[in-house]
């Protein structure tokens, strides 16, 4: 783009004197004139739609100006930033090499999380931070209602809450304290199953009980009473009412006439779970814990939440949890959301316990009885010679099958093991894509 510059001074002539040649106004001067004027002109642009070359430059507008006038770059670098700040997370569905200036790959580099093949789910805000534990992991072991407890590895056992082991199948509930105040000693359960009064007696390894004065019967009972021999344990149920009048396989093989007998729950000593809807805060580092908020943290089962205050208002003290769980003295966050920004979860792969399921069916007892079987409708080899009858054999009557006397008839089925794990099983159908967050 060029500027007209004037090359002859024509105001110089008007004061020159007449017969002067310099006075007078040549051709060339004008066609040079008119020239410079011509390429001036065709180096600007329009006003109508111009088209702009090299680097024009424009007033910058203030943020926030919404007008016709021109926005240079800076202005849109200015009204962009705030719907692109850095730290936003996108998903970018080119190539991780072709991410763009500005992005990087969430890949735990550059400050960004990992989210290499993970799901995100949302999060609530962070609204407290505090350091607390819940339930107890004890060494202990359990006799009828009693359990005693001879080393605690962290947390305070207290009165309601669960006690859990895999060979506990009832919900054994804390119900009193004994010795124990919370720490070693002594504690009281109550669960189904605790203690039975029966008789019965012993075949082999057949246990056939035909009363039950109290109680129920489990696995895992040991009996005595009866002469039976001392550390008989019950292993499983085979016929009748779950826990009540019925056969059940012991483990000692023996034989005993039937008395009076006594079966007592027991657990040999052992690591316990002690499960609590207690939450003990110890110290609050920011913010103020609330009834509903969602906790996470090292340990701390999916989906707990505060429901209750206790002696805690906000800060250290106890709270109340909507589930039992048992966790060590970790950092919790503390959320309006199940989950609070940052936290981790879930598996990839599916973990299946392997299991059986036993069926047993006891049809009802019935009298002596014969089933009458009409000869005309049987078919096969006939003439009475052995096998089946024919039509016609024996004149069409009836024949008769021998009673079987008073009896019933039991049926059992087990269900062959089906546990498995799977690498991935977890997964639902997905489509990779690469998470990308602005810097």
């Amino acid at each position: 783009m060029s500027n007209y510059v004037k090359a002859t001074n024509f105001a110089v002539k008007d004061g020159l004197a007449s017969g002067n040649p310099a006075k007078i106004i040549k051709g060339t001067e004008i066609d040079t004139e008119y020239n410079a004027i011509a390429s001036a002109i065709s180096s600007k642009s329009d006003i109508n739609s111009p088209t702009f070359t090299g680097t024009p430059a424009a007033p910058t507008a203030s943020f926030g100006t919404s007008t016709t006038q021109l926005a240079s770059t800076a202005f849109v670098q200015s009204a962009i930033a705030p719907l692109l700040p850095a730290g936003l997370i996108l998903l970018w569905s080119g190539s991780q090499a072709s991410i763009p200036s500005g992005w990087v790959l969430c890949d735990g580099t550059n400050s960004t999380p990992d989210l290499r093949g993970r799901f995100v789910i949302g999060a609530g805000s962070l609204a407290a931070s505090a350091t607390g534990t819940a339930g107890a992991s004890v060494t202990g072991s359990i006799s009828g209602t009693t359990l005693t407890v001879s080393a605690v590895t962290f947390g305070t056992l207290a009165v309601n809450d669960i006690v859990s082991h895999a060979s506990i199948l009832q919900t054994a509930t804390i119900s009193g304290l004994g010795t124990g105040t919370g720490n070693t000693g002594t504690y009281t359960l109550t669960y189904t199953g605790s203690t039975s009064s029966f008789t019965g007696s012993i075949s082999g390894t057949t246990l056939t009980v035909t009363a039950v004065a109290s109680g129920t019967i489990i696995t895992d009972q040991v009996i005595t009473g009866g002469s039976v021999t001392a550390g008989t344990k019950i292993v499983n149920q085979l016929t009748g009412a779950a826990g009540g009048i019925g056969t059940y396989t012991v483990d000692i093989s023996q034989t005993r006439s039937s008395a009076s007998l006594t079966g007592t729950y027991t657990l040999a000593s052992t690591t316990l779970t002690i499960n609590s809807t207690i939450l003990r805060v110890s110290a609050v580092a920011s913010g103020t814990l609330a009834v509903g908020q969602f906790l996470t943290g090292t340990g701390i089962d999916f989906g707990i939440n505060i429901t209750a205050l206790g002696t805690g208002t906000g800060g250290a003290g106890t709270y109340s949890l909507n589930t039992g769980d048992a966790f060590a003295s970790t950092t919790i966050s503390a959320s309006g959301g199940v989950v609070t920004v940052g936290a981790s979860g879930g598996s990839k792969d599916a973990t299946l316990v392997s299991h059986t399921h036993a069926s047993t069916a006891v049809t009802d007892t019935v009298a002596a009885h014969t089933h009458a079987v009409p000869t005309n409708s049987v078919t096969g080899p006939g003439n009475n010679g052995g096998g089946r009858f024919v039509n016609g054999d024996n004149g069409g009557g009836n024949v008769n099958t021998t009673s079987g006397g008073e009896h019933s008839h039991t049926v059992s089925v087990s269900i062959a093991s089906a546990g498995s794990s799977g690498t991935n099983a977890n997964l639902p159908p997905y489509y990779a894509l690469c998470y990308i967050m602005k810097t």
